[in-house]
């Protein structure tokens, strides 16, 4: 392992160290000197001092935990999935410990089958990796039909999240993503079908 390679590990083993749910009635706390501010829906269309997007990038196969594989490119202002091209994919970062991310469930599947002719979800589970039981019995329990990638197949998204956008583990983690551009984020618990739906009707 090179010293590049081990750094970057032990930054993101700290960021998920500290991943955990944000409380309904508490802000955002982040254990960086900058507190991450406490905002509902957050328009990302142009990162601070990020560099401009590139189509050429890494391609990373994912495994999900159902079995699957889904196809990643990585570039410098995000990540696409070639296999939803044209679509809006939603991106829903949970904890398989954190209760407010499965209240969310319920809203995420009403988006996915209201909106099913444009968009397609995708979830990646940010805590310490679940074993193959828990995996099924989360799907099971939550009814969730769609693609999930546990933490460590997922580490680059996370880790590009943490560089470019400052994620520090918050819990949910919602984004709204088309042909590789990020276009909105929504951060925290209780996030509304109204609200989501406004940010997917707002991506042309």
């Amino acid at each position: 392992m090179t010293k590049k390679t081990l750094f970057s590990s032990i930054l993101l083993s700290s960021l998920l160290l500290n991943t955990g749910c944000m409380k309904k009635d508490q802000p955002i706390i982040s254990n960086s000197s900058s507190p991450i501010v406490a905002e509902t829906h957050i328009n990302t269309k142009t990162p601070v001092d990020s560099p401009p997007h590139q189509d050429e990038g890494k391609i990373r196969q994912m495994k999900t935990v159902q079995g699957d594989i889904i196809t990643v490119r990585e570039h410098s202002r995000g990540f696409s999935f070639p296999q939803y091209q044209g679509k809006i994919v939603l991106v829903q970062i949970f904890g398989k410990d954190c209760p407010y991310c499965f209240e969310e469930m319920p809203t995420v599947n009403k988006i996915q089958y209201t909106y099913r002719d444009k968009l397609s979800v995708i979830g990646i589970q940010g805590q310490p990796p679940m074993t193959k039981e828990e995996a099924v019995n989360l799907i099971r329990e939550h009814d969730m039909n769609y693609p999930i990638i546990d933490q460590d197949e997922a580490r680059s998204i996370l880790v590009f999240l943490r560089d470019v956008y400052d994620w520090r583990g918050i819990l949910p983690y919602i984004l709204l993503i088309k042909n590789g551009q990020i276009e909105q984020v929504f951060q925290g618990a209780d996030k509304s079908f109204e609200e989501i739906s406004q940010g997917i009707n707002d991506i042309p």
